[in-house]
């Protein structure tokens, strides 16, 4: 690619313009040469076939006077019917070159125009080939080296396969000889197409080149009186008027120039200090967006960004899916830990938690001690939620089992957790006050998923949602049955679910 770029603009517009000549002259050549090609071909192909037809015709009015007589069994009469035929194909050869011939099925010569008789041995190739069916052109038949076209047909009576053929050469020479015919016009038309465009291209290339030529000249002069002849009224006659226009102005304005050289740069030291402000400002407002995403989720950054100017503390009713999670007989485990193991231990679990809420779309809207609530559905609506919080919850438990293989190494008492997952109508929004503020959600859902999560600790099962839930996950995520409870704030027995990646056909699990 740099070679080609270095090479000067004429050469490129030869390059560019010679393919779009080469092009149609190669197409027409091979169209020219595969139309005479197919024309001999079918020329060829109905000469022959009519030949066939004809010395058939004759064989078969043979045969006929054979049967018709009664005398098919008898060898003198067929011979003289064979002679006939032989005499009749003789007649119908009309070239040195042309032979007509007929093989029976083992491959022996059974009449031949030629005039010499020939046996098998003088076509072995031919030996054994099945008779065509309903007659068959080629163009690729080879007797004695010498390669030929031929039409081939059969005569059943007699068992015989037919050959109609002609030296190759009788047809497709003059095909060639096209062939080379217009290879030599084609080299020709290239020849003047090439002298054409360099003359063209020299006349077209001519005013650059003297525009190249005036501007080395005043980079190494630095004389703004020169000017380039206008040569065309075409493109680079405006380019050659409009480059001598350019240098009349620069050549006036030179010293106008010098005087504003100072201001600009004073402008330049200005405008790229305020560009550092800039720069600067947007780097606060990243790493402040940064340090926030540690405390409140994106999203709700972008939500409450977008409403700066307006009422903040507002709420929308929203449906969501609730996870809640805890560890289980957390106190008895910060009792045996160390402060630094046990903070340590808290933000690595958290850590694992929150990367996989993340990853399936949630919110991590708060941590309680070492619960967690995460939000599927605000404060951003997605159509499959509530799937993904309960993909959310399995997930939860297999980086369990992972963060449980690290405790295990840093010899350290690994967690259980518990999770409860409710879908229900919410109220979402900024909740607090105008100095201090919290998006949550609120509502009895929120204490639905609390009471399930409480449950698991009951039933020793990781991982219990509510009805709501399964309803929703129904033929994507298999749920079992796992009692009906009476949960508190209801007086009426609601169905609990399992949900594990393989379910057991033990009920009580």
């Amino acid at each position: 690619m740099s070679d080609i770029c270095n090479v000067n603009i004429r050469p490129k517009f030869i390059l560019v313009v010679l393919p779009l000549i080469v092009a149609p002259l190669i197409m027409a050549a091979l169209v020219s040469y595969l139309s005479a090609r197919n024309g001999i071909t079918a020329v060829a192909s109905d000469f022959l076939r009519f030949k066939s037809q004809t010395l058939i015709d004759y064989m078969d009015a043979q045969w006929s006077l054979l049967t018709d007589n009664n005398l098919d069994t008898e060898q003198e009469y067929v011979e003289a019917a064979h002679g006939a035929v032989n005499a009749f194909a003789a007649s119908l050869v009309r070239s040195s070159t042309e032979l007509i011939f007929a093989v029976d099925s083992s491959g022996d010569v059974k009449m031949t125009s030629a005039a010499k008789s020939m046996d098998s041995n003088s076509y072995p190739e031919l030996a054994g080939k099945p008779p065509p069916q309903g007659g068959k052109w080629t163009s690729s038949l080879k007797l004695n080296n010498q390669r030929r076209v031929a039409y081939v047909d059969s005569f059943a009576p007699w068992g015989w396969t037919i050959y109609i053929t002609e030296a190759w050469d009788n047809f497709y020479n003059p095909v060639s000889r096209i062939a080379l015919l217009t290879g030599v016009i084609g080299a020709i038309s290239l020849t003047i197409a090439l002298i054409f465009l360099f003359i063209v291209t020299g006349l077209v290339t001519k005013p650059l080149e003297g525009m190249v030529k005036a501007i080395e000249g005043i980079i190494e002069t630095m004389d703004l009186k020169t000017r380039v002849p206008i040569m065309y009224k075409d493109e680079t006659g405006r380019l050659a008027y409009s480059f001598n226009k350019m240098t009349e102005s620069l050549d006036k304005a030179n010293e106008d120039v010098k005087d504003f050289a100072f201001r600009a740069v004073v402008a330049h030291r200005k405008a790229v200090l305020a560009r550092k402000e800039t720069e600067e400002a947007k780097e606060r407002e990243q790493n402040l967006r940064v340090l926030f995403q540690k405390y409140v989720p994106q999203s709700v950054i972008d939500m409450n960004i977008k409403r700066v100017g307006q009422e903040l503390l507002t709420g929308e009713n929203q449906f969501v899916s609730i996870l809640m999670s805890d560890i289980r007989s957390f106190t008895s485990i910060t009792e045996k830990m160390a402060p630094q193991e046990l903070v340590d231990s808290l933000n690595r679990y958290f850590g694992k938690m929150v990367d996989v809420i993340d990853h399936y779309g949630g919110m991590t809207d708060k941590y309680i001690g070492d619960a967690i609530m995460a939000l599927f559905g605000a404060p951003e609506k997605k159509e499959d939620d509530v799937l993904q919080s309960v993909l959310a919850g399995l997930e939860m438990l297999t980086a369990l089992g992972e963060f449980n293989r690290e405790q295990e190494h840093l010899d350290i008492r690994p967690f259980k957790i518990g999770i409860g997952i409710h879908y229900g109508g919410v109220t979402a929004g900024n909740i607090g006050s105008e100095k201090k503020m919290d998006y949550t959600v609120i509502g009895e859902p929120v204490n639905m998923a609390s009471r399930l999560e409480g449950l698991t600790k009951y039933y020793g099962i990781p991982l219990i949602i509510s009805e709501t839930v399964r309803r929703r996950i129904k033929g994507k995520v298999k749920a079992r049955l796992l009692d009906m409870v009476v949960v508190k704030g209801s007086s009426m027995p609601m169905p609990i679910y399992s949900v594990t990646r393989e379910l057991t056909t033990d009920k009580s699990v």
